[in-house]
């Protein structure tokens, strides 16, 4: 058994080595839904998986695809990772095509931020697998199908019976990956119509940054402070759930006012609690009226504008 500092030694050995990391990311504030059903989530996971396997170039290490806008953790240069994105971009757009729906592949543009520690890397991947978890109480960062979130840490994952797509055969496979040169991506795997997350996602390179499993799953709700550093970096405006945000809003009141009660506050010290809320978690005026109890008048008054992640249809 190795010590705690000999895993982090070993931890920081793998990122030197496997260096450079990116996060790249689409604003979800200025693109309207494109996904809307779960088919358009598996033609989307299926374009991304066969741009992935085409451009080796770079490694996927995470990614979450939300409704109206996408994260992706990546291992490889800056001006390949933004090529990913594109290819990706563009086989998506050439397939939806065919839904005659209006869709402003203008808006869809992607920004790149490097990631330069471990720890900024942990925090990253986390960050993004626990995307749709914050959005939409529906899933667990364990539980949403459309990212490497679902696959991290789970070993029963390795024993699932994903099909090549030789098994498949060649017709089930075009038709699958709507690609017609199947040999140039027969890594690509699936498990029934979706495309089976490890064989075009490098979640072991994901998992070989955490000391271990529990470290990982310890950092998943206990991280506020440094998902807010990367809230503020993407400029998302909702990143902890209602839970996360009581725990914190009741740290808070014990420190400042000697209790743990948010019932109990004056009227005062809430409107003082929402600014703390606000500006430090960026919680959103809906969130802030559940745990205070203030009037949202109020509320739209002190913070007027107002934007969040939509949520995951």
């Amino acid at each position: 058994m190795l010590t705690f500092a000999e895993k982090e030694r070993k931890c920081e050995r793998l990122f030197e080595e496997s260096e450079p990391f990116w996060h790249i990311y689409t604003d979800g504030r200025v693109m309207g839904d494109f996904l809307y059903s779960e088919e358009d989530f598996k033609i989307a996971m299926t374009a991304l998986a066969v741009a992935a396997v085409l451009f080796k170039k770079v490694r996927i290490i995470t990614f979450e695809l939300m409704s109206n806008h996408i994260h992706m953790i990546l291992n490889g240069e800056a001006e390949d990772c933004m090529e990913l994105f594109e290819r990706f971009k563009a086989r998506l757009r050439r397939i939806l095509k065919t839904t005659e729906r209006v869709i402003d592949w203008e808006a869809f543009k992607a920004d790149i931020l490097p990631i330069e520690t471990l720890i900024a890397l942990r925090n990253e991947i986390i960050y993004v697998n626990r995307n749709a978890f914050v959005a939409n109480p529906q899933f667990t960062p364990f539980s949403y199908p459309w990212g490497g979130g679902c696959a991290y840490f789970l070993p029963f994952f390795n024993l699932l019976p994903a099909r090549t797509l030789k098994e498949l055969g060649f017709n089930k496979a075009r038709e699958l990956t709507r690609f017609r040169e199947v040999r140039l991506i027969e890594d690509l795997k699936f498990l029934g119509d979706v495309v089976y997350i490890p064989s075009f996602c490098r979640t072991d390179i994901g998992e070989s940054m955490f000391r271990d499993a529990r470290s990982y799953f310890n950092s998943l709700t206990r991280n506020a402070e440094a998902f807010s550093q990367i809230a503020q970096r993407l400029k998302d405006s909702v990143f902890l759930t209602d839970d996360e945000l009581y725990a914190a809003a009741a740290m808070y009141a014990e420190k400042a006012y000697g209790s743990r009660q948010l019932s109990l506050l004056s009227p005062e010290q809430k409107i003082q609690m929402s600014k703390e809320l606000h500006f430090k978690y960026n919680a959103s005026n809906q969130q802030i009226r559940r745990l205070l109890k203030l009037d949202i008048g109020i509320l739209n008054e002190l913070f007027p504008q107002q934007s969040s992640i939509p949520s995951v249809k």
